[in-house]
């Protein structure tokens, strides 16, 4: 009985796959989740999140600069999605004592992340303010969480 309780114990860790959390709908592109499920490395994990991180953004500044703000709310809610679902993933898994390269260029994505988006707050109307304000105060706790990481105390 023990032998058998055992082996389910070890079968069972042996199939769990390293993974990333689940992510909210949209947050990542169909050819980004390919990636991440079949990658066992975080550092590898950490450029995907960077990449999807990046195509939000990209998609939050262009809907501004052109006046389009009916998607800046739901994409700053499925930006900062991502960023806290990266964040569990990262926190769980990243054992090294080293500070892996792709960590530190996600940082930097993410902090001239949110200086743009604050920058370009000005344009949006009064009615999202408050959502975009509630957003980048995530992404800055999230920012603030990978920078310990990079700097332990």
């Amino acid at each position: 009985m023990f032998v058998a309780g055992f082996l389910a114990l070890v079968l069972g860790l042996l199939l769990q796959a390293p993974g990333a959390p689940a992510f909210p709908e949209g947050a990542l592109s169909p050819d980004e989740k390919a990636r991440l499920e079949k990658e066992s490395k975080i550092e590898n994990r950490i450029k995907v999140y960077e990449k999807a991180s990046t195509r939000i953004c990209n998609s939050i500044q262009t809907a501004i600069s052109t006046n389009q703000f009916q998607s800046v709310p739901g994409d700053l809610e499925l930006w900062t999605s991502l960023l806290d679902a990266s964040l569990k993933d990262i926190e769980a898994n990243l054992k090294s004592k080293k500070r892996p390269r792709a960590l530190i260029k996600y940082e930097i994505q993410v902090r001239k992340a949110i200086a743009s988006i604050q920058d370009s707050k000005i344009l949006a109307p009064i009615d999202q303010q408050d959502v975009i304000d509630s957003c980048l105060m995530r992404a800055a706790e999230v920012h603030k969480r990978l920078v310990k990481k990079l700097f332990p105390d």
